[in-house]
């Protein structure tokens, strides 16, 4: 992690280690971005996006009490929405909530420029968080009218 005196914030340089999850060893180094830094009254802020494949991608930002969660798998999302306790939290509970792409480009693209100095949009890859694969053109590919 690199300190950034512009931004108040440590981030990361490089691919990201992934040691395990849970009893699961995983081992290995991923392309990511993670930002940890504290927002205007103090509180922490963090947010980590972890990409194993162009079809498998996680987003996971917290702030103000709140984590929010995305990413490519379908059930994975349609399990945070079933679970979300957005509605039910008491005052400073912890809240989870499902994130949208949108959401997670937004943080890529702030963190590519901020950190990197990186203006061109980043590509999530083959797969959205709807399950559905981009189309990626491919040279010589003509456009077929159906007939």
């Amino acid at each position: 992690m690199k300190w950034s005196q512009k931004y108040k914030s440590f981030y990361s340089e490089g691919v990201l280690g992934l040691s395990n999850i849970l009893r699961y060893d995983i081992n290995g180094g991923f392309e990511g971005f993670m930002e940890v830094r504290k927002n205007e009254d103090g509180s922490p802020v963090f947010h980590v996006f972890l990409k194993a494949s162009p079809e498998s991608w996680y987003y996971f930002g917290y702030e103000d009490n709140r984590l929010m969660i995305q990413s490519s798998n379908a059930p994975f999302n349609d399990l945070i929405s079933k679970k979300t306790n957005a509605s039910k939290a008491k005052v400073g509970e912890l809240v989870f909530i499902p994130g949208s792409d949108e959401e997670t480009l937004a943080f890529i693209n702030r963190f590519r420029k901020n950190y990197l100095g990186l203006e061109s949009p980043y590509e999530l890859g083959g797969a959205t968080a709807s399950g559905e694969k981009k189309k990626v053109k491919k040279k010589g590919d003509k456009e077929d009218d159906g007939f």
